[in-house]
């Protein structure tokens, strides 16, 4: 579901935020979306977990909340892994987002992966606009990201942190895995990095990959995290995020730090991206002549996308 013996797994994100044109996906439409990507062999379904961002040369962009899209793509799929790719640990108390995700995890049938971020208040214009507390946000998110590894993991958690306290807190009655939803922690720098070789069941690097040699960066990055704190780098997995913006042919534009070429370029760069250690890559698609740095997935795109996924598929 979320990974391949052989090669990465690939992710999709739901488009929550706006289109190219300005308009916002209908659930009808996002739900016809989540249903083909699943039946195109996708191992995950994403959704973004923003309020409000700015992006140059664009009025301020809102989007639709993640949890109740995420419970909804449960119901209007079967086989498909879901989850948000990341959930802020600023937006929500970590006690109640670990029962939100047993919660999900259930409905789901196992299907669940949380992915948890730190957010970057300083370019994410949601915790002001909600008045979420944007100070300290790093520590905050150590201290969330442990709490809910430890409920998903079947403990009764009193913790007195700087930024949140628990007493008793469980993770609420056991879904259908023993061990929990998997819980992938994002990490750039050194910090956060740290966090996930601490907690993370994977590591998120929140950096766009485009070749071997980037992937192979990322795995050192992660390597040197672990060995920060006495961890086997080979049971964290390291997982990642890309980009490609296709023309009517399938073929990727060539753009710095995205991925280029033909569908049978793109795909053997992916699977080279899996050989350099990587073992899910999370794709924003979008069309050629879409300039936004995360374009927002449409049919016609996904229709384009399937000659990538049938050349991936043959490798």
């Amino acid at each position: 579901m979320t990974a391949r013996p052989d090669r990465p797994g690939i992710g999709l994100s739901l488009p929550t935020w706006p289109r190219r044109d300005g308009t916002h996906a209908s659930w009808p439409e996002m739900r016809g979306l989540a249903r083909d990507v699943e039946a195109l062999g996708v191992d995950m379904l994403w959704v973004a977990d923003h309020l409000v961002r700015e992006v140059a040369g664009r009025p301020p962009i809102g989007f639709r909340e993640c949890w109740t899209i995420l419970a909804a793509a449960t119901e209007a799929t079967s086989r498909i892994g879901i989850g948000p790719l990341v959930a802020c640990t600023g937006f929500r108390n970590p006690g109640l987002l670990a029962r939100m995700a047993m919660t999900l995890d259930e409905v789901s049938d196992g299907r669940l992966v949380l992915a948890l971020g730190s957010g970057v208040p300083a370019t994410d214009v949601s915790w002001q606009a909600f008045g979420f507390d944007a100070g300290r946000h790093v520590g905050r998110y150590a201290e969330s990201v442990e709490i809910v590894a430890r409920l998903l993991r079947g403990e009764t958690v009193t913790f007195e942190g700087e930024h949140v306290r628990t007493h008793g807190a469980t993770s609420g009655p056991p879904g259908p895995r023993p061990a929990g939803p998997p819980v992938w922690v994002s990490g750039k720098g050194e910090r956060t990095l740290g966090i996930a070789a601490r907690w993370g069941d994977a590591v998120n690097v929140n950096v766009p990959l485009a070749s071997a040699e980037d992937a192979a960066r990322v795995v050192r990055s992660t390597a040197g995290a672990c060995a920060a704190v006495g961890r086997d780098p080979a049971s964290l997995p390291v997982t990642g995020v890309a980009r490609l913006a296709l023309d009517a042919t399938g073929t990727a534009a060539d753009r710095p730090g995205w991925l280029a070429g033909p569908p049978e370029r793109v795909a053997a760069t992916i699977r080279a991206i899996g050989e350099a250690g990587v073992r899910h890559l999370a794709l924003y698609v979008g069309a050629e002549d879409d300039t936004s740095p995360y374009p927002a997935l449409t049919a016609p795109v996904l229709d384009r996308f399937a000659a990538v996924m049938r050349a991936f598929d043959a490798g």
